[in-house]
């Protein structure tokens, strides 16, 4: 198997807690010609991929794809007890990290594509993308939604008060602090801890990434070595807290939910907020709803002076093939065929210029109609090089440590708990995390 070459991108978006089917009804979890397919909506609903669903059907008599969008949790329940099995999915549409890909291909609920990996032309996924679809050198997903988590900025508040756009950490304090001297009640950067904590998570994707270089980052996972004892860690949480105290942060972050919490931003009471791609059709509905209050940017988040420029990349999603199709050759072949139309150049125009969605399959940005803020994403990208990770922290190990995040988090922003007792967890939880690795393989 060829390694691939380098690329891109980021973070994950929660897909809608929706069910919808495409195809005929009718047909029975049981019945071969039917493509069970659960996946967060970049992968379902939206317009190439319901094109791409619409055409395998035509194009394979008598096959029907039941796509149903799930969110995190949904699969966090569904498919440790059903992937692998006739009652479960036969193609899946979701994260990356460990704690979904990872922990599924350890105990044997993931097909290996290995046999498909260059027929196919998957061996052109980005660097980014293999690393996390590969274990023990096989391939086992393939990726799509390549992502970077950046800094989103309002020009209409930067320019009224004077601020440059960000260039390294310290700029986008001074720029926090300008705005607060403002007075004039806008809000420095969006912030919403509450249920979940996502807009939290990617801030502790953007700030690790900005303080910590990618290697202790990547290390400390449950297939690495490394410790949230390692220098940089506390810091890192130190610097939120730092910044919360300051009053950077949306007033009660700690109870806001990630419902709708981009409001302000969008009407203009923002300055900044730390997102990725997958907010680009969002914010440009947002300028149209309010052109006078609103004018969006995207930048790379800046690191701390001092440090090469790095950022997170990586792939937001990727499919991967339940291994009960490894016992019918005929359905297996469909799935990939499925997949393979997923990813053809013949639906990179979609991907790119309608969904505004990177795929994770080499291909020239020249050549399609971007944005500026796709622009700005593809720039990061490659201004990040080697020093982009493949681990987006707080989702790179269990749902345990996820959990673990987002208390401390929800804590450092209330004021009950301390950075220190945040990494003192975190490390028990990793430590666990790792042992349950080392085990299972």
């Amino acid at each position: 198997m060829r390694r691939a070459i380098f690329g891109l991108a980021a973070v994950i978006t929660v897909g809608i807690a929706l069910t919808g089917c495409t195809g005929s009804a009718g047909h029975t979890e049981s019945d071969d010609k039917t493509i069970n397919y659960w996946g967060f909506e970049g992968g379902i609903s939206t317009k190439t991929a319901k094109q791409v669903i619409s055409e395998f059907e035509e194009s394979h008599p008598g096959y029907t794809v039941n796509a149903v969008v799930m969110d995190t949790a949904d699969f966090d329940v569904k498919l440790p007890s059903t992937l692998g099995k006739a009652s479960g999915p036969d193609l899946v549409y979701t994260g990356t990290e460990p704690n979904h890909l990872g922990r599924y291909v350890n105990v044997g609920q993931v097909s290996a594509l290995d046999d498909v990996w260059q027929e196919n032309g998957w061996d052109n996924l980005v660097p980014s993308t293999q690393q996390r679809l590969t274990y023990d050198g096989t391939p086992y997903a393939v990726g799509n939604e390549l992502e970077t988590v950046g800094l989103m900025y309002n020009r209409v508040i930067l320019d009224r008060l004077g601020i440059p756009v960000p260039q390294t950490l310290e700029d986008l304090e001074a720029a926090m602090d300008k705005v607060l001297a403002a007075a004039d009640g806008t809000t420095p950067m969006v912030l919403a801890c509450g249920g979940p904590c996502y807009a939290g998570l990617h801030m502790m994707h953007a700030l690790s990434y900005a303080t910590i270089p990618t290697d202790e980052i990547v290390a400390a996972t449950s297939d690495g070595d490394g410790a949230y004892t390692d220098d940089g860690w506390l810091e890192m949480l130190e610097k939120f807290k730092k910044w919360n105290d300051a009053g950077y942060f949306t007033a009660d972050a700690s109870g806001i939910p990630d419902e709708n919490h981009t409001a302000d931003f969008c009407a203009g009471g923002t300055a900044f907020m730390v997102k990725g791609p997958w907010m680009f059709n969002a914010m440009a509905e947002c300028e149209k709803a309010n052109p006078d209050a609103f004018e969006f940017g995207f930048t790379g988040f800046p690191v701390a002076d001092g440090m090469p420029f790095q950022a997170y990349v990586g792939t937001g999603k990727a499919w991967f093939l339940s291994s009960s199709l490894d016992q019918n050759d005929e359905k297996r072949q469909a799935v990939l065929d499925l997949v393979k139309g997923f990813t053809d150049v013949s639906t990179f125009p979609s991907w790119i210029e309608t969904d505004q969605r990177f795929p994770a399959v080499e291909f020239d940005a020249a050549e399609y109609k971007m944005t500026e803020p796709q622009q700005q994403a593809m720039q990061i990208i490659q201004d990040a090089g080697d020093n982009g990770g493949a681990v987006d922290v707080g989702f790179n190990n269990s749902a345990e440590e996820t959990q673990v995040w987002v208390a401390g988090l929800q804590g450092i922003l209330a004021g009950t708990t301390t950075p220190q007792d945040v990494i003192d967890e975190l490390q028990a939880q990793l430590e666990k995390d790792q042992a349950a690795w080392a085990d299972a393989k």
